[in-house]
């Protein structure tokens, strides 16, 4: 047995929201259950990772909260809680998550230029790159022959191309083409992984559609049907057919092939016939992609600043359950409250075991130098996802509650208002404060209101 006292031990909050005793004289992991192996690395990845996380631009996030008792005229907040309630027994409105307000609209049409459009749309998502630093001036910088138009932000494409095919780990992989996708290949968002992060990973592949890659739109088609739920969605077979159905409009197109009209071997024509018909705008996006087709409630079990499962394993792990009819996902239109409540049980028991345990301040033995500088590695980029993570998190992905959990939340005084995924997108706590005051000057030169 390990002692020490405590008047020579200080706290640190590891990612997870554990508390870590240190060592104030050596910095290092004290516990009665210590991993000796790799103590001083270990020790120093909790140390940073929470340096990160305390650099957050979103550290002085500070919630407002529902208040469920009266006021002195006898009202209560409850109305305005009772519209987040009521969508959560279903899969959300189309339009009606994180929507486009008139002068945001008005805004974005009135950009002329692809480039701009790209650009609003990816920082309208509030997906930021954690590999490398992204002017905003740098992105989509590449002519359609590849060459820079910039060339002084040469450092930056080589580096993210360099990376971007990495093998280091899946998570690596997908914040590399998080980079790619920010620099201007859509495509690259389609396949950005983010292991447990998942309305992340979502995000991009729903950005990677707005900007009017067919192959995402093709893939958001299989993930609701093949696989959804570790991608955090529940199976939704209406929502894979309305995907499909962007292009029944467009018969000629269709007939070139029998399942789909996402080949890679379309040709130009084809392309120009798709890109000329609604819902594609002139530039071939779909920029009101969630008023179409809509978006999903997504389960990510790491918010609120805390990363809690980032390697997706709990997922896996509900995932076979469910296929085995062991339990029902809370967003299955069959789910009674029974059901969400035996789920959320569950959850709660098992994400214990699969949290990571920070206090043993060491490494396995059969951990070799390879396997531990991975694991470092990869505590230091989840942080780093986590600290870019806006509160609401994204507008395309809301985080899904069952419920039962809003009204615990509320009757306890508990809910942050300012996480409603009802909230227009502009009008969030966390939209880009850039675009805002561009928006509103531009709805008020133009006289536009909501």
């Amino acid at each position: 047995m390990w002692w020490w006292n405590k008047n020579d031990t200080y706290t640190v909050i590891a990612p997870n929201g554990m508390e870590v005793k240190f060592d104030k004289e050596s910095n290092l992991i004290v516990s009665d259950k210590i991993n000796k192996k790799g103590r001083k690395k270990f020790s120093k990845a909790v140390l940073d990772a929470r340096e990160i996380l305390d650099g957050s631009p979103y550290k002085d996030y500070k919630p407002s909260f529902y208040d469920p008792n009266p006021n002195a005229y006898g009202q209560t907040e409850y109305m305005q809680f009772k519209k987040w309630l009521d969508i959560t027994y279903s899969a959300p409105p189309k339009g009606g998550i994180s929507s486009w307000s008139k002068k945001e609209k008005a805004y974005y049409e009135s950009l002329k230029d692809k480039r701009d459009r790209y650009i609003y749309l990816v920082k309208r998502s509030n997906l930021k790159s954690t590999m490398i630093d992204i002017p905003e001036d740098a992105m989509v910088r590449a002519d359609k022959k590849g060459r820079l138009t910039k060339p002084e932000y040469a450092h930056i494409y080589d580096k993210v191309s360099a990376n971007v095919n990495t093998f280091k780990s899946r998570l690596f992989a997908g914040e590399w083409k998080i980079s790619a996708g920010i620099l201007g290949n859509r495509g690259a968002f389609a396949n950005a992984s983010s292991a447990g992060f998942k309305a992340r990973e979502i995000q991009a592949l729903f950005l990677s559609a707005q900007l009017g890659n067919l192959r995402a739109i093709d893939t958001m088609c299989d993930f609701y049907i093949y696989g959804s739920y570790f991608l955090g969605l529940n199976e939704n077979l209406q929502r894979s057919m309305e995907f499909k159905q962007l292009f029944s409009h467009i018969p000629s197109v269709l007939t070139l092939a029998k399942d789909s009209v996402f080949r890679d071997d379309l040709t130009k024509k084809e392309k120009e016939l798709i890109y000329a018909s609604p819902p594609f705008d002139e530039y071939g996006m779909i920029p009101y992609l969630d008023e179409v087709v809509g978006v999903d409630w997504v389960m990510d079990f790491n918010q609120g600043g805390l990363v809690m499962n980032p390697s997706g394993s709990l997922h896996r792990y509900l995932y076979s359950l469910i296929r085995k009819g062991k339990i029902l996902d809370p967003r299955d239109p069959k789910a009674t409250e029974e059901t969400r409540e035996e789920f959320m049980a569950l959850v709660k028991k098992e994400i214990l075991e699969y949290a990571e345990m920070f206090h043993l301040g060491g490494f396995p033995e059969e951990f070799t130098e390879k396997d531990m500088s991975l694991y470092v590695d990869s505590t230091l980029l989840e942080a780093k996802i986590m600290s870019l993570t806006p509160p609401e998190g994204y507008p395309n992905a809301p985080y899904y509650y069952t419920p039962e959990e809003l009204k615990r939340l509320y009757e306890s005084g508990k809910l942050d208002k300012k996480l409603n995924p009802t909230i227009p997108a502009m009008y969030k706590e966390n939209f880009p404060k850039d675009l805002k005051e561009k928006i509103e000057e531009y709805a008020l030169k133009h006289n536009i209101t909501d």
